[in-house]
């Protein structure tokens, strides 16, 4: 089946606010709004083809960008391959050389546009950021502190991973985190495993096990996520139409000395044949970013990483 090849750009603006351009109407899917680009032309690179369309299209020039996410889409007669990138700077001012309307869009008003459905794992993986803290620990103080530590660091996304509490102290817990949370404006999402009631809207981290027995998306939930260790728990996370996955071991880590890494080989095989963002775990330092950033990851992940 022949494969097409197409560079996608994420261009952000000093603000933060990404650039998105619309659809016109007299082609696939015209009116809807997506993300600039264009397809490979003989030869070229993601960061070719990325450079030429966007000066083709906007007239900019990117000078700084970044693998952010690959997707790919089989249709009756025809695979498309979609890498993704952010555009970290650029030149020029954008204008729609083609006569295509476009908008600086902020990232809480993204959901306001209606983008093509194979979008979604993109609207995901720009609005997740490149860290995922694990905070654990055995008081509430120290997952309180852990919380105040990451932030400092510009982390924005947090799981809570705390283990052998009643559902008493969990609840308790709970009820401060959610305080601390709100207080440092963190995105935090709950393991599964912590025995306590969730509000709506609150996220989930689901642990390997959970694949095995859940057959839909959890409702009611904020960010949905997994840990995964296989390319099978991978393509399970995406077929429950999950936020993200965590996978792991990529390198050999002490808490679990038997588990046997996948190294960055195997980790970037397994990353490109799922449309969900995945985040790097297991033995990973920070000097590891862009090592995994160039895997193919949305980023990195841990707990050590974070104290």
């Amino acid at each position: 089946m022949p494969r097409i090849d197409v560079a996608v750009g994420i261009v952000r603006d000093k603000d933060g606010r990404v650039l998105i351009t619309r659809r016109k109407k007299n082609v696939h899917q015209g009116g809807l709004w997506e993300f600039p680009g264009g397809k490979f032309e003989q030869s070229e690179t993601d960061v070719q083809a990325l450079s030429r369309e966007l000066l083709e299209e906007l007239n900019i020039q990117p000078e700084s960008s970044s693998p952010l996410i690959i997707c790919n889409y089989n249709y009756p007669d025809l695979n498309v391959r979609l890498h993704i990138r952010e555009v970290h700077r650029f030149l020029g001012e954008a204008v729609g050389s083609e006569g295509q309307a476009l908008r600086w869009v902020s990232l809480d008003k993204l959901n306001s546009y209606e983008f093509p459905a194979a979008n979604k794992p993109i609207l995901s993986a720009i609005k997740l950021g490149r860290q995922y803290a694990i905070i654990g620990g055995n008081n509430i103080q120290q997952v309180l502190s852990g919380l105040q530590c990451v932030a400092q660091k510009g982390v924005t996304l947090v799981q809570i991973r705390v283990k052998d509490l009643s559902r008493r102290e969990a609840e308790q817990l709970l009820g401060q985190i959610r305080l601390k949370c709100s207080e440092l404006n963190l995105n935090y999402l709950l393991n599964s495993q912590i025995p306590a009631k969730r509000i709506s809207g609150e996220g989930l981290h689901l642990v390997s096990t959970d694949l095995v027995t859940v057959s839909e998306r959890p409702k009611g939930a904020g960010y949905v996520a997994a840990s995964c260790h296989s390319l099978q728990e991978l393509r399970k996370a995406e077929s429950l139409a999950l936020d993200f996955a965590v996978l792991s071991p990529v390198k050999q880590t002490s808490s679990h000395p038997g588990a046997k890494p996948l190294g960055w080989g195997q980790f970037k095989e397994w990353v490109a044949k799922v449309n969900i963002p995945v985040f790097a775990l297991g033995g990973i330092k920070a000097q590891d970013f862009e090592q995994a950033i160039s895997s193919g990851a949305q980023g990195i992940s841990g707990i050590g990483l974070y104290k």
